[in-house]
């Protein structure tokens, strides 16, 4: 699982993700982050399922990233990461390099809609990015039977639209769990139901 420098990473970018929002700092200047126990949770999932392919959609300076990744390591996988941020994803990239963890992500700069339907079928994907996007995202994501699919913010943001399209989906089962601002997370089926 994670390692004691990639906790400290993780706990510096969450302090400073506080700091920016205690200062009130505009939208666009404040890093959008993952919130620590949400990181563990992702980590611990996507590496129990042994995911090899994974994506992000919604970086930030990567605090998700770094979780991401070490569950790519341990399943000698790969993550793609899409930020549509610049200086964030720089950020992302350097952390990421010092905790040796780059050889496990593919840094993609863009919308990710520009993205999604060229990518391979995944094991894992996190969204948290825009909030109006999730939706369009979801139904672009490459999945197969049992992708599980992680979506941030489901608790904070009131997302019961998100929350009922994923879950009016026959081919998807879902649950909201009370990590963090609250995960939605959601696995599409193995077996065709009748």
């Amino acid at each position: 699982m994670l390692q004691a420098n990639e906790r400290e990473e993780i706990a510096r970018l969450w302090a400073r993700k506080l700091e920016q929002d205690e200062k009130k700092l505009p939208q666009l200047q404040r890093h959008r982050n993952l919130e620590p126990d949400s990181a563990e949770f992702i980590c611990a999932l996507a590496s129990g399922i042994r995911a090899k392919g994974l994506i992000e959609i919604g970086g930030s300076s990567g605090l998700s990233t770094i979780a991401l990744a070490v569950a790519a390591r341990l399943t000698g996988g790969r993550l793609t990461s899409f930020e549509i941020e610049e200086t964030r994803q720089q950020e992302a990239r350097g952390t990421l390099a010092k905790l040796n963890l780059s050889q496990y992500v593919n840094f993609i700069l863009g919308d990710a809609g520009n993205f999604l339907r060229s990518q391979p079928a995944v094991d894992f994907v996190l969204i948290d990015c825009e909030k109006d996007d999730y939706v369009r995202f979801f139904e672009m994501l490459p999945l197969h039977p049992g992708t599980v699919v992680v979506s941030d913010n489901i608790l904070s943001h009131r997302l019961t639209d998100y929350v009922r399209y994923v879950r009016g989906r026959a081919d998807i089962e879902s649950i909201t769990l009370p990590i963090g601002k609250g995960l939605e997370v959601s696995r599409v089926r193995e077996e065709k139901l009748n």
